[in-house]
């Protein structure tokens, strides 16, 4: 069935047009709008197939309204009805685009050869739009799995006959359907749970706006991804280097990407620069330095941009190694007499200081852990030992650094007497603080980072206090208190869904709509139209 919006501020001439469709049973859901404003306000919402509207109205005439149709860029067929003698509007009716013209009195057999002819063209053009969908979609799966299956070659050092015509010697590493004969960046992106397959096409529009040079995107698999970008070459004049990008933009990329993965995902990733594919190095090489950097993400936050190589900063500087022996002697001592006080900041700096370093092999990080364990378990006047196997458990399924940090910072809070008290209420305090925050400032540009930073605690370890005091994550408690205020906003308030996006913190209408739906079962006009029942 096909919408149509009926505009006229004359409701005899609506009802005239509701009664042919009914009486004929036309496959048309009618629309009414008594001015071109209200019709204009519904579009702005809705989606509709046509637009039957009077020329002569009271405000914004039938003339005005179509050409902010037209403006609006959308498919609509527009129908105009007017008297007889009003040749200056048929003039510009034609102008507009206009499909038919009606003129008024209405016949019944016009009215029925009109609308029909219409019914027909939209018909024809869902046809054609279908068809020429279909063969998109066969196309540019085709061309996906062309890349994929090439670039799992060159992964694999695989290059065969047919593989070696479209890399010619001696570049075997060049990427023809990105630069050309340019030479490229290769950046992996890396996510902890399933998402590359969920948001194929919907992904690649995004990065679309995002990126302003040629790129190819080829999954991996559900949790990585290969973002292929051309390179711009040194000395090349900035006309000439247009479309491409050097060292340093790669950089602000890999950030730009963490961002845009964060803001319009809600996900954390983690990129990896990877060494440019010029020819001199194979790119299965290349790739598998970028799998060594991954391995090392145990040690970061989700959310960071890795390079293959280290700035000359970023490099050890020789000094003498860390004692994690003595370390972890004086953190026992601490631990034995009671002074948790003190055992709290030495496990803290124990743990950064194997962070800041990558002489520690991840399992050996843990096994330092488990000891710290085994000394409060020791130390504890209550043995508890479930309570002991279920932190080693935790320890041994940790993924990142962070985690295992703010969890054991967990296990010494609780295991602490008399000062665990306080130390319970200074996390109930700023539990409090980061809700009272967002409950006051869900309309800005809030984030675990930006919370964390104003209550003094890193962005893991105030992640864990929150989901443990208050049973649900910090981003799933903004979300969903943004989508109460939304309600309420629909509810008990005029203003418009993009205005409301924006009062509770989205920017992006769309992402908004769509999270909203995923919340209520509705879109934010349907719930607004079912006054929230």
């Amino acid at each position: 069935m096909w919408k149509m919006l009926v505009v006229d501020d004359d409701k005899f001439e609506r009802d005239g047009v509701k009664f042919l469709v009914d009486k004929y049973g036309l496959q048309l859901e009618l629309i009414e709008a008594d001015s071109g404003e209200e019709a204009l306000v519904y579009l702005e919402e809705h989606e509709i197939d046509i637009l039957f509207t009077d020329i002569r109205m009271n405000g914004m005439d039938g003339l005005e309204l179509a050409e902010q149709v037209r403006a609006m860029g959308r498919p609509i067929k527009v129908v105009f009805m007017s008297a007889y003698g009003e040749f200056e509007y048929a003039q510009r009716a034609i102008d507009l685009n206009a499909i038919r013209y009606i003129l008024k009195p209405v016949e019944v057999s016009e009215f029925l050869k009109v609308i029909s002819q219409v019914i027909l063209l939209c018909e024809e053009e869902r046809q054609d739009r279908n068809r020429r969908d279909k063969l998109e979609a066969a196309y540019s799966r085709d061309i996906r799995y062309e890349k994929q299956k090439r670039v799992t070659e060159l992964i694999h050092g695989k290059i065969g006959e047919d593989a070696a015509a479209c890399y010619p010697a001696p570049q075997v590493t060049a990427i023809p359907f990105v630069g050309g004969d340019k030479a490229v960046h290769m950046i992996m992106l890396d996510t902890r749970s399933r998402f590359f397959d969920l948001h194929d096409l919907e992904l690649e529009r995004g990065l679309k706006d995002l990126i302003a040079v040629p790129f190819e995107l080829v999954h991996l698999n559900e949790f990585q991804s290969l973002l292929l970008v051309a390179d711009k070459e040194e000395n090349t004049p900035a006309e000439d280097g247009e479309g491409a990008i050097d060292s340093v933009g790669l950089r602000r990329l890999g950030e730009s990407l963490v961002r845009w993965f964060r803001d319009a995902h809600e996900r954390e990733m983690t990129v990896v620069l990877g060494g440019l594919l010029d020819g001199k190095v194979p790119f299965d090489e290349r790739f598998s330095e970028m799998e060594e950097v991954l391995e090392t993400k145990f040690f970061y936050d989700e959310g960071v941009v890795l390079p293959t190589v280290k700035p000359a900063s970023e490099t050890e500087n020789g000094n003498e190694m860390y004692d994690i022996e003595k370390a972890l002697s004086v953190l026992s001592e601490h631990i034995h007499r009671g002074r948790y006080d003190l055992a709290k900041p030495r496990l803290a700096g124990l743990i950064d200081e194997m962070q800041n370093s990558d002489r520690y092999p991840v399992m050996y990080i843990k096994y330092v852990c488990v000891e710290i364990v085994k000394t409060l378990f020791d130390a504890s006047s209550r043995k508890e030992p479930n309570r002991f196997k279920q932190h080693l458990d935790l320890i041994y399924k940790t993924a990142k650094l962070s985690d295992l940090k703010a969890i054991m910072l967990s296990v010494v809070e609780g295991s602490e007497p008399e000062a665990g008290a306080g130390g319970s209420d200074s996390a109930r305090k700023a539990i409090e603080d980061v809700v009272h925050m967002i409950e006051s400032e869900y309309g800005t540009d809030l984030s675990l980072d930006s919370l964390a930073e104003r209550v003094y605690l890193s962005p893991s370890y105030l992640s864990h206090l929150f989901s443990r005091h208050k049973g649900i994550s910090i981003n799933k408690y903004m979300t969903q208190y943004r989508m109460e205020r939304a309600c309420q906003l629909l509810l008990t308030t005029n203003r418009k869904i993009v205005q409301i996006s924006r009062d509770v913190g989205y920017a992006n209408v769309p992402y908004f709509s769509s999270l909203f739906k995923a919340h209520y079962g509705r879109t934010p006009t349907q719930y607004r139209e079912g006054a929230g029942t």
